[in-house]
């Protein structure tokens, strides 16, 4: 086989080798801190993106699996938003507050607002799994 050959061949396998990889988690920076989230939201102008999550959630789960490890879903958040995980895993008097503040009744809970609309109950937020197109559908409409 040619060089030329070769540089096609192995063109060729990476781009296949690319198309049926699985998605892998992790594309979305997530903040953790919200006064940095909140900052960096009023100095770029862009939406916080909050995902409230536990560990011990199954649709957050399957969020971090099939949505948040999309390209595509991964692509939006990046360029839109500033996204702020907050966690729910403890159950307990800290966790409670911060679900009253934010209007979390259930998990996962994602919400697209600026400070300080994330508290009020006018908030865009939807609750439970989403597949990437309807994540990619809210998303649009929370920017």
């Amino acid at each position: 086989m040619s060089g030329r050959g070769l540089v096609l061949g192995l063109t060729l396998l990476g781009l296949g080798a690319r198309a049926v990889a699985p998605k892998q988690p992790g594309g979305i920076a997530w903040l953790r801190d919200e006064s940095r989230a909140f900052s960096e939201s009023r100095r770029t102008g862009k939406p916080v993106l909050v995902d409230a999550w536990a560990e011990w959630c199954a649709g957050c789960r399957l969020l971090d699996r099939d949505t948040w490890s999309d390209p595509d879903v991964q692509h939006e958040v990046r360029a839109h938003f500033v996204p702020l995980r907050i966690d729910f895993t403890a159950e307990d008097a800290a966790a409670d507050v911060r679900k009253e503040k934010y209007g979390v009744e259930a998990l996962p809970t994602v919400l697209a607002c600026k400070a300080p609309e994330c508290a009020a109950p006018a908030a865009r937020r939807v609750t439970g799994f989403l597949r990437p197109a309807e994540m990619l559908a809210f998303l649009a409409g929370g920017r």
